[in-house]
Formats: structure tokens, sequence, C-alpha cells
């Protein structure tokens, strides 16, 4: 006659959840430059693809050299592995640490380097205070930010990558150089027509 299962203790249920509930790490990116911001609107990265957030950011040598950059390595590593096995061979797996020198996009400069973090929630957006942002006027290409990021592996058709999942943005200065094409106010009246120290000119 089979013996009867015995149902699981209580304490061995809970310590089975906590690992199902296992949260994924976030991680702050160094200082870099904002590109292509999408944070207010989602959009889709391809056609027929569902839209996203997205924006990029551009490491310059400098900032691939502190500890939070190869904090970000490191959980790429870590989570291809965990994915895949330690035994993977990480030549591989696409990475998703970008040579900004192959685009031809302003502020794409040979030895930056740059990541593509998205997501299908709307990003958090804080300044320099840690206050929120939510005009997107206040929100443009060439700003120093930072990102908050988690990284995640991928298997797609064969092919195994990491990519970045975007949490938040904190816009650190905002007085950088526009590098969307667009000109600053300051800028676009610099032509000498006007007297500066004119209190008025009418």
């Amino acid at each position: 006659m089979g013996s009867t299962p015995r149902p699981p203790r209580h304490g061995h249920q809970r310590s089975n959840a906590t690992k199902e509930i296992k949260m994924a790490t976030s991680y702050n990116t160094p200082y870099g430059t904002l590109s292509f911001p999408q944070l207010f609107q989602p959009r889709a990265r391809a056609e027929g693809a569902e839209a996203v957030y997205s924006a990029s950011i551009i490491f310059n040598p400098a900032q691939q050299k502190t500890p939070q950059y190869k904090a970000l390595q490191d959980a790429c590593i870590a989570v291809a592995k965990e994915k895949f096995g330690e035994r993977l061979d990480l030549k591989s797996v696409r990475m998703p640490f970008r040579d900004a020198g192959e685009k031809e996009y302003e502020g794409y400069e040979a030895g930056h380097v740059y990541i593509n973090p998205w997501s299908k929630n709307k990003p958090g957006i804080v300044n320099a205070q840690r206050q929120d942002v939510h005009l997107p006027a206040e929100v443009w290409a060439g700003q120093l930010v930072r990102f908050n990021v988690t990284p995640f592996a991928w298997l797609n058709s064969g092919k195994k990558g990491v990519s970045f999942g975007l949490n938040h943005v904190q816009l650190v200065k905002t007085d950088t150089p526009r590098i969307d094409g667009r000109a600053s106010a300051e800028k676009s009246f610099d032509d000498g027509l006007v007297d500066e120290s004119a209190a008025d000119l009418f």
C-alpha cells in the first residue's frame, strides 16, 4: 500500500517562495551623455515591434574606467552565465556595449561606448536634486545623465545576448551642448545685432 504524500512544512514552503521571487539587481551607470531620449512617449524599435521607452547613454574613455562601468560589465557576464551556464563562451554572447565610433551621429566619437536600455514601462526621470521631471522640453540629447538599469540575458532565434532594462534617468547637468542638431536660443541670437547692455531698446 503506497504511503500518503506529506504536505510541505510551512517553513519549507516559505523558503521556496523566497527563491521564486528573487529580485533582479539594478545598477547606476557612470555619468554619460544622453542621446536619442524617448522617455515620455513609447516608440517601436523596429517595424511591427511593440512600442517601448528608450534612450542611449554615451560613455567617454574616462567614464569607462569608473567602478560603476566595471560593475555594469561584471553584471552582464553574471546574468549571461546564470542563464546559459558557467561554461559559456562569452564570445558567443552579444553584449549591450556598442562602439560609438561606428556611428555617424553627433556626439558619437571613436573610443566612446554607448548602451541603449529600454522598458515597456515609463521610466522615472529626476533632476540633480532628485525632483521629478515632467516636461519633455526639459530633456534633450547632450545632457549629462545617469541611468538606473537592470541587465537581463535573452535568447532569440538561437542568438544569445544581454540587454539593459531602463528603470530611471537622472539629469545631472543641463547646460551642456545639445547633440540633437537643434541650436540653443542663446546661440541662435548670438549675431551681435543686439546691444546686450541696453536696458530698453525701444
